[in-house]
């Protein structure tokens, strides 16, 4: 029988740190604490034992990382694919060429066995008897074969095609990321606060692993990116995302995050207001328009 090829798997980028689950999978450890009545069923508690406990950390918030490492995967994708086709290619002829040889084996022993009964040499049956179950352990082996072969093929095929859906999740996030919602530091989170500016600013708290920031603020079709687009012909307002895995939160200036997203409506001269509705966009421009200082929305 062919030896088992030892295809080695690509590696990816280890940034990426990508684990097959669904964004809101959690240790089950930690369900109650990520269930906790404080904390609303479309957010993530702001915590350390939340953080470890969530398993998705493919999205990072910066367009250019996640585009890059979109492509990268669907490259590496590629690359692997091809070493996983020839690997296949190699059983399924190893699996075919046992399995000819098998055939003939049995072919042989049947007409040893004929021989030997028209002999009636004992010599002449017990080689037919060893021939034949050599023939068919063969036959077995061969069949095995090309069973695994089959199964690897079909693993490795699921397998890429997960990796090229995370990589579509990359780029579609890289394209929101890029869509209209600035990316905010604490400097120009405070620079917001003073009365010289001239705009108001909706700004959302989120973290890269919380599977709940993901769907609001870095998918491409979230509810950030599309209050974003809601609000794109209102004038003197900004909407924008503060990632609070990259920067401390500036809890001293009264912002308060106990889960995320959290968001704020900041007006010039410091005036904050935290939102506590529901997710939906209705509710969302309700809010900013009830709140808005120098913002004019329509």
């Amino acid at each position: 029988a062919p030896e088992e090829p030892t295809h080695t798997h690509v590696f990816l980028h280890p940034s990426l740190r990508i684990m097959r689950t669904a964004c809101f999978s959690v240790l089950s450890a930690s369900a109650l604490l990520l269930h906790r009545d404080d904390v609303p069923s479309w957010a993530c508690p702001n915590t350390a034992a939340a953080k470890a406990a969530s398993q998705d950390w493919l999205v990072s918030g910066d367009a250019a990382e996640d585009l890059a490492d979109g492509k990268a995967i669907e490259a590496a994708v590629a690359t692997e694919r091809q070493g996983v086709l020839a690997d296949a290619k190699a059983w399924a002829a190893g699996a075919v060429k046992d399995v000819a040889e098998a055939q003939k084996h049995l072919a042989q022993a049947a007409s040893f066995q004929k021989k030997a009964a028209a002999d009636k040499s004992d010599a002449d049956l017990k080689k037919v008897g060893d021939e034949v179950a050599q023939a068919e352990q063969e036959q077995e082996e061969a069949a095995a074969l090309a069973k695994k072969a089959s199964a690897v093929t079909k693993a490795e095929k699921a397998e890429a095609a997960q990796e090229l859906a995370d990589a579509k999740k990359l780029e579609e996030a890289a394209a929101a990321e890029k869509a209209g919602v600035v990316a905010m530091d604490i400097p120009a989170l405070l620079q917001a606060e003073k009365a010289t500016e001239t705009q108001d600013t909706f700004v959302a708290f989120y973290a890269p692993w919380c599977g709940h920031c993901q769907t609001f603020v870095l998918q491409q079709n979230g509810g950030l990116n599309q209050l974003a687009t809601a609000l794109s012909s209102a004038k003197n307002l900004r909407v924008a995302k503060f990632d609070v895995d990259a920067e401390e939160i500036p809890s001293e200036h009264g912002y308060a995050v106990q889960y995320i997203p959290t968001s704020y409506m900041i007006c010039p001269g410091g005036k904050k207001t935290k939102y506590s509705g529901n997710m939906d966009q209705a509710s969302l421009v309700s809010f900013v328009k009830a709140n808005a200082c120098k913002a004019s929305v329509p």
